[in-house]
């Protein structure tokens, strides 16, 4: 449709009330979901000739036909426009990814003698304590570096409810580092109390860790241990340089996340101020590139998309600049109603946040202005090699690339890997692995034909996790592999785009000619096509060994002479069993009660396994 068509259709179709609109382009793909109080009102403001953003432009231009659908509210719509577009991820929408991996630092007061363990994806139960998120790892790690130094506390992964009592402690009870639970050293209320100084200075309070370095200092001094007594004074100086970080204004906040945003030669950046117990944890930005919408509808976007990790991720307080009264009210309704917690979103106009709205909008800028180039590039091996790609190949839609990869030895744990791009980039969640017929054995052709005639099959019968059409599938190899992969879509009566790439002088195969494309090596569809390829390379080896690992640890138990003393002894000295079978005669020798008959009997083994 014309832009003059699709602008009757509005006026003559949509209603003046709170909606959703999806923008799809002429291949019926999804290009852009925006949610309205008004559908007809908002609709309209993309095709009559009022000014619009070059971002803008550039969706309109590509706009087709629209689909819209009607809700009771402007919240169920907001609500609504946040699943569209995590279900269908279109190009001129705000994409975040759903993993937030952020460190966190937790202590579960559920088991007994409770520890502190950094955890990234954590999962809200009674009794859990979070702190974070840290932004960086260096940060978490000086915090664990602390309270190591200062508190006693246990780190082992004992259970205490199942295990009986050692006869001795581990080398850290041992040496003083730990209380030592596990030989009933520790009074368990006198271990909780310690705990409880590790929770305070965690949530801010400094007093009581200080004065346990200085303590620990003074002891290591007085006993001429000057570099434990080093160590004691540069964390108290780490101590120091924590409480200097203190929002004194906002330390009787709980968790404050402030947000802003700001541009720079049309691309915006978002910056995230997490303040936790009044202390600022860190802070993180994010360049957003493609988007189509106003400033405050892309940072309502952003927000919805920031959090939809889980609730252990909200903070108490949201703290914005660019909402108004009614985008502050949906915001707060959307958390609500999807996490059944309740946020304060605030727009302040004077005092303390509004300073720290500001340091957060310089930092956007500034990041924006020292990443410029990196964004470029980013652009140019992603979105712009695929759409170069697409040119190339003439293709009419280029979003979704399947690659597929076989790894074997000699024939044995014969495996395959699928792996997923979209919009340039890695799809991790689409990934699948696939188990070859032992019949089929050294067989590369014969092992791929299977593969693609299995996840194929799975597509046209729209079976889950496999009903997701490719834009085109991607081959390591030549000519060859095109034509029997065609034969099988031809089977299928499938229609989907098949190059390969020649890993030898890395040439692009088709099956529109019998010459190959040869680009240059530093063009960025050559270099997309060979991440693609080599991707699905790791991800096939990497199967193909925890298969192999597995056989092999199971292949322990059945030789001559081996038992389960000697298993654990082999694997504990060697950490896998993919090295116990590389290791030489000698090098089993090293192993306590490991013999030259026991290595011999399972360097032969192996060896044979290996080369049969």
């Amino acid at each position: 449709m014309t832009q003059e068509e699709l602008l009757e259709r509005v006026k003559s179709e949509l209603p003046d009330s709170p909606g959703v609109y999806i923008m799809k382009n002429i291949d019926d793909e999804v290009i852009y979901v925006g949610k309205a109080k008004s559908l007809k009102k908002r609709v309209k403001s993309y095709f009559d000739n009022s000014p619009k953003r070059p971002k803008t432009y550039a969706l309109v231009s590509n706009v087709d036909h629209f689909d819209y659908i009607l809700t009771n509210s402007e919240l169920d719509a907001f609500s609504l426009e946040c699943n569209l577009i995590k279900k269908y991820m279109p190009k001129y929408n705000i994409l975040l990814k759903d993993d937030k991996t952020f460190p966190y630092l937790q202590i579960d007061m559920n088991e007994r003698f409770p520890r502190v363990q950094i955890v990234r994806r954590p999962k809200s139960k009674p009794g859990v304590m979070l702190f974070g998120p840290y932004v960086t790892g260096t940060r978490i790690s000086e915090l664990l570096s602390l309270i190591k130094s200062a508190y006693p506390i246990r780190w082992c992964n004992t259970n205490f409810d199942k295990k009986a009592r050692n006869e001795r402690p581990c080398l850290h009870g041992a040496i003083g580092n730990c209380l030592a639970p596990c030989v009933s050293q520790a009074n368990e209320d006198e271990y909780l109390l310690m705990l409880q100084n590790v929770i305070d200075f965690l949530n801010g309070k400094t007093g009581d860790i200080k004065k346990q370095l200085r303590l620990r200092m003074d002891k290591f001094a007085s006993e001429l241990k000057f570099e434990e007594a080093l160590v004691c004074r540069n964390n108290l100086k780490a101590v120091e340089n924590i409480e200097k970080e203190l929002i004194t204004t906002l330390a009787g906040e709980k968790n404050i996340d402030i947000f802003a945003i700001d541009e720079l030669d049309e691309v915006y950046g978002i910056n995230v101020m997490m303040i936790r117990a009044g202390k600022n944890v860190g802070q993180v930005s994010f360049a957003l590139t493609d988007v189509a919408s106003e400033k405050n509808e892309i940072l309502l976007q952003f927000i919805s998309n920031y959090y939809s990790s889980g609730a252990n991720m909200l903070p108490k307080e949201i703290v914005v600049k660019e909402f108004d009264d009614n985008q502050k009210e949906m915001l707060q309704g959307y958390l609500l109603t999807t996490f059944n917690r309740a946020v304060k979103v605030t727009i302040p106009k004077i005092g303390l946040k509004v300073e720290l709205l500001e340091n957060c909008r310089k930092n956007v800028v500034e990041y924006l202005t020292h990443s410029k180039e990196r964004i470029e590039k980013k652009q140019k091996m992603t979105t712009g090699a695929l759409d170069g790609l697409k040119d190339l190949l003439g293709l009419k839609r280029l979003n979704r690339i399947e690659c597929f990869d076989i790894s074997h030895i000699s024939g044995t744990n014969s495996v395959a890997s699928m792996i997923v791009f979209e919009n340039g980039e890695p799809a991790y969640k689409e990934y699948r692995k696939f188990k070859i017929s032992s019949e089929i054995g050294n067989n590369d052709f014969d092992s791929m034909k299977e593969t693609l005639f299995r996840r194929l099959t799975d597509l046209k019968e729209c079976k889950a996790n496999f009903n997701k059409r490719p834009d085109l599938i991607l081959l390591d190899g030549g000519f060859g592999q095109l034509s029997s992969v065609k034969k099988i879509l031809d089977e299928l009566e499938l229609d989907i785009p098949l190059v390969s790439l020649a890993e030898k002088n890395e040439e692009i195969c088709t099956l529109q000619s019998s010459t190959p494309i040869v680009l240059k090596k530093s063009d960025y569809i050559l270099k997309l096509l060979q991440r693609v390829r080599d991707e699905a390379h790791r991800f096939a080896i990497t199967y193909h060994r925890e298969l192999r690992g597995k056989s092999l640890k199971s292949a322990l138990s059945d030789i001559e002479g081996i038992g389960k003393v000697k298993i654990q002894a082999l694997l504990k000295h060697f950490k896998s069993v993919d090295a116990i079978a590389k290791a030489s005669e000698k090098d089993l020798m090293s192993v306590e009660g490991i013999g030259s008959s026991h290595a011999k009997t399972i360097f032969d083994y192996f060896h044979k396994d290996i080369t049969r």
